[in-house]
């Protein structure tokens, strides 16, 4: 077993080589074509979210160890099963929810993992999808993708999970309620995506990179809002007034500060991203205006299940994606950070490769 780790806090990953693990009891053993690289590979390597004000929300402080492997949008075929693991076939290609619970609390019993108090994330609570091979604890996280080109289904597993889930904080969408899209680089191409799919026409993908903004035209954003050059009195000016929804895949103080401006009454701003700060909002204007500020963390394998099927069924057009191999890890993370990658980087898993 091949892989890139992290051991320690803000250096670069580091290749590895090891004995591929065995599966037992209801383990999945998966060998690895494809893991998606996501904004939250940088927090993980960095070790800490930027709460604002100089506080930080370390992984150490929420009991994550060293070493691991980073990467949570895995995909790779079954290779070995324990003998208490039943419903997959070997050879079938899998996606992975990599949002795993405890499995023991509350909220795992309703199949909300996501929301379990002492989750175990692939990529930082357990090891991730930077390798050649990954151990899922359990089948019921397993997504069948055969039909799917695997590295464009890869980033179903966060960018694809998370945007759906949030849309869905949206809902009911009436056909005349404008949305607006706040970031266009991975997820937010993948939100464009999902709107599109699920019927929804007015909505205005908003960012602060004309480049970004360009690619969003260019896949099918019925119009744009350059947030730092034309402000947000061009997103009231698209939408002829205050909108229902936001879509906020950033989650920094200025695109939550949006909310006061840019909801109308009984608007909704859905917050996913998570780029840090401390946001300021006139208090009153929220029972005044009765707005509603929402988290959203990712999904449920549910929710991933269905995603997957509506894209099977055509319903959705997956974004394009860029591969790279394996060995780009640290560069691409480099070019992540730097925003200079558009979309989604999806990193190529030759198991025959040497990780030199």
């Amino acid at each position: 077993m091949k892989h890139y780790r992290l051991i320690e806090w803000g250096q670069p990953l580091q290749p590895h080589t090891e004995d591929t693990p065995v599966p037992r009891g209801s383990e999945v053993l998966l060998r690895l074509s494809h893991c998606g690289l996501c904004h939250t590979d940088l927090h993980v390597r960095d070790g800490y979210y930027e709460l604002g004000g100089g506080q930080r929300l370390t992984f150490a402080e929420r009991g994550f160890q060293l070493p691991l492997i980073p990467g949570h949008e895995p995909v790779g075929v079954v290779e070995a099963v324990g003998d208490e693991a039943v419903g997959v076939t070997a050879g079938s290609r899998y996606l992975v929810n990599p949002w795993i619970g405890c499995g023991e609390c509350a909220m795992c019993a309703l199949g909300q993992d996501n929301l379990c108090p002492a989750s175990q994330p692939l990529g930082f609570g357990r090891w991730g999808g930077f390798g050649t091979h990954l151990l899922v604890r359990h089948p019921k996280y397993l997504v069948n993708i055969d039909g799917l080109s695997p590295p464009q289904a890869a980033p179903l597993a966060c960018s694809g999970l998370t945007t759906y889930s949030a849309i869905r904080k949206l809902q009911p969408l009436a056909p005349d309620d404008w949305v607006a899209v706040i970031g266009c680089g991975g997820l937010g191409l993948m939100a464009l995506a999902v709107l599109r799919g699920l019927g929804h026409r007015r909505v205005i993908a908003c960012d602060i990179d004309d480049a970004k903004l360009a690619v969003a035209r260019a896949q099918g954003a019925p119009a744009t809002c350059n947030l730092q050059s034309d402000g947000v009195e061009e997103l009231l000016r698209l939408a002829g007034g205050p909108l229902y929804g936001m879509l906020d895949l950033v989650g920094s103080a200025a695109t939550v500060a949006l909310a006061a401006p840019g909801l109308r009454k009984g608007g909704r701003l859905v917050v996913a991203g998570l780029m840090g700060g401390t946001a300021q909002l006139p208090i009153p204007l929220l029972a005044l205006r009765e707005i509603s500020i929402l988290g959203s963390a990712v999904g449920t394998t549910a929710d991933l299940i269905e995603l997957v099927a509506m894209v099977k069924r055509g319903q959705i057009a997956l974004p394009a994606v860029e591969s790279r191999p394996l060995a780009q890890i640290e560069s691409s993370l480099a070019d992540l950070a730097a925003g200079r990658i558009v979309g989604r980087v999806v990193l190529e898993i030759d198991p025959q490769s040497s990780t030199r």
